[in-house]
């Protein structure tokens, strides 16, 4: 019987492209899982630690039937991304949410950084049904740091979104 191939074991999978090793992608999926537990828990106020200094989280546009009525934001260094996450906890913008994390996928970037894509489909708020209410992916810029990986850039790129219920309805 022939042996079979771990194919995760090449790091050259899908091209040209290098992935991080076994290691790496260990330490960069929990860093993934613990900003979207900080957010989904109340912590959303701790997020910013999870940034180098000057990292950016970018946040897209808030629309209103197609139409944006705010436009995106780039939050620059950890004092900015700590007051978004405080309001969040202060004002309990997103109520109830959960985020459920896939398909992450970390590229090297040189040998301390990297690049990431993880899928999210985000529960909540607003309602009691079970279906989705976004599914998007965030995009991320990730950084070795003496105190391990850290986020230096992330942005949320919408996929899909559950219509959101008509004001007019009775």
């Amino acid at each position: 019987m022939e042996e079979s191939k771990n194919i995760f074991a090449d790091t050259t999978i899908a091209g040209a492209v290098e992935l991080v090793g076994e290691s790496d992608y260990v330490q960069l999926s929990r860093l993934v899982i613990e900003a979207v537990w900080r957010v989904d828990s109340g912590h959303a106020d701790t997020y910013h630690e999870l940034f180098v200094d000057d990292g950016e989280l970018i946040i897209p546009p808030t629309t209103d039937n197609g139409k944006i009525i705010v436009p995106e934001t780039i939050l620059r260094g950890r004092k900015a991304i700590y007051e978004w996450g405080l309001s969040l906890v202060n004002t309990q913008t997103l109520g109830t949410i959960r985020h459920v994390c896939g398909n992450m996928r970390f590229v090297a970037d040189g040998a301390n950084a990297a690049i990431g894509r993880t899928i999210l489909t985000v529960f909540g708020p607003g309602g009691s049904t079970t279906l989705p209410w976004r599914v998007g992916e965030d995009h991320d810029r990730f950084i070795r740091t003496e105190h391990g990986w850290r986020l230096a850039s992330r942005r949320w790129v919408e996929l899909f979104a559950r219509p959101e219920p008509s004001q007019n309805s009775n």
